[in-house]
């Protein structure tokens, strides 16, 4: 370890943004940039494309952070994995963590066996973040993947869940030392509380409410939203409200949204989709609602919670995943998933008074750049005792 508790951290990425998945694992990237605040950090992951397609190779630059990103385009081959493994152990660290003193994993499959080969052949401890949903209907995943999954586990010092609830499931699902160990930290998702800011929009009678997410069905039950808003409409003909609805890199769901919600009449002012924003786009629309909006089937623990409470915006959500662990009612309305009568009374509700400046302190005390470093380096200082 160097001098001032600086370490050097190969971080080894299954999600990550890419030029194949621009916004995949971009949560990922955060947190790396986050620790890079306090560490040497360097990035590697593979994303496999098709024989023919000319990104095939390695590409290395810097990230906004300023730590090194070196993501390789292999062949893809079957079962992934493999294409994933054998780019990923071409790689070599750049000087900055030349002799790494730990490997960070980023979700478990499919970096995990490049992780777990290199922490055995360096002698250095395996600190594993997870994100995947999937632990929460764990049924689905294939026997292999699952024995794949558990013996990168074998090989893990500190486990670092973004929520305790996906913690517990990991734990069911024997994601443990080989010694049966279960060092698990606690580390939520991080965001800019230097971009996501407090803002007072200048009031005009109408709420405005907020959603931002992949809007995918399965997962977000938009249709679920856009019936709420329709009953409201048609309840409450007084009430004065929008939804801004962002997000739609997949077009064809897009669409497929935008003609539900014609169908029922929900078009402009009442309901404004703006399709994928980029990210200084999604924190103006963030810093120009009155609340946001989700009402998730499943989740661990969204960013777009913490970046609304980072401008001092309540949240109305659904009791799923992590979420409970952070809600009260001083940061919102948390309702059951699927109940449509629920969402349309928090909704009536929303013009109640809220305490913005105490809305941001949590994101500042719990989400921060500095909060999330912090715990990182204690998980790391866990990690290398256990391995000592």
């Amino acid at each position: 370890m160097e001098s001032r508790g600086k370490l050097r951290v190969l971080h080894i990425a299954s999600w990550y943004p890419n030029k194949v998945h621009k916004s995949l694992g971009n949560f990922v990237q955060r947190h790396i940039a986050a620790i890079s605040t306090m560490h040497h950090c360097e990035l590697w992951h593979s994303s496999p494309v098709a024989t023919n397609n000319p990104l095939i190779g390695t590409y290395e630059e810097n990230s906004p952070a300023g730590f090194l990103e070196k993501i390789t385009y292999p062949r893809v081959t079957r079962p992934g994995v493999r294409a994933v493994t054998r780019s990923l152990m071409n790689l070599s660290p750049g000087e900055d963590v030349s002799l790494p003193d730990l490997i960070h994993l980023h979700v478990a499959f499919p970096g995990g066996r490049t992780a777990r080969l290199l922490a055995e052949k360096w002698g250095i401890p395996l600190v594993l973040t997870e994100h995947w949903t999937a632990y929460h209907d764990s049924q689905h995943i294939p026997l292999w993947r699952r024995i794949a999954m558990r013996r990168t586990a074998a090989s893990t010092s500190v486990f670092c869940p973004v929520t305790d609830q996906l913690g517990q499931t990991m734990k069911n699902f024997k994601m443990v030392n080989s010694d049966g160990s279960e060092s698990y930290v606690v580390i939520p998702n991080v965001v800019d509380t230097d971009k996501f800011q407090l803002c007072e929009r200048e009031q005009d009678g109408v709420i405005k409410i907020l959603h931002v997410s992949s809007l995918d069905e399965a997962q977000k039950n938009i249709t679920g939203i856009l019936n709420t808003i329709s009953i409201i409409r048609q309840t409450n003909p007084d009430f004065k409200f929008s939804l801004t609805i962002v997000g739609g890199a997949n077009l064809e769901r897009l669409n497929q949204v935008k003609r539900y919600a014609t169908s029922m009449n929900l078009v402009e002012p009442f309901v404004k989709f703006t399709g994928a924003l980029s990210g200084d786009s999604v924190v103006r629309e963030m810093m120009n609602c009155d609340a946001v909006l989700l009402f998730s089937r499943k989740e661990n623990f969204p960013c777009v919670i913490a970046e609304a409470w980072s401008c001092g915006k309540p949240v109305i959500t659904t009791n799923v995943g992590g979420i409970a662990e952070h809600m009260n009612d001083e940061r919102g309305m948390m309702i059951e998933s699927g109940d449509e009568s629920a969402l349309a009374k928090a909704i009536l509700n929303l013009d109640k008074g809220w305490d913005a400046t105490a809305i941001r302190k949590y994101t500042i005390d719990n989400f921060s750049i500095d909060a999330v470093a912090k715990a990182y380096t204690r998980a790391y200082q866990i990690a290398l005792k256990l391995h000592c």
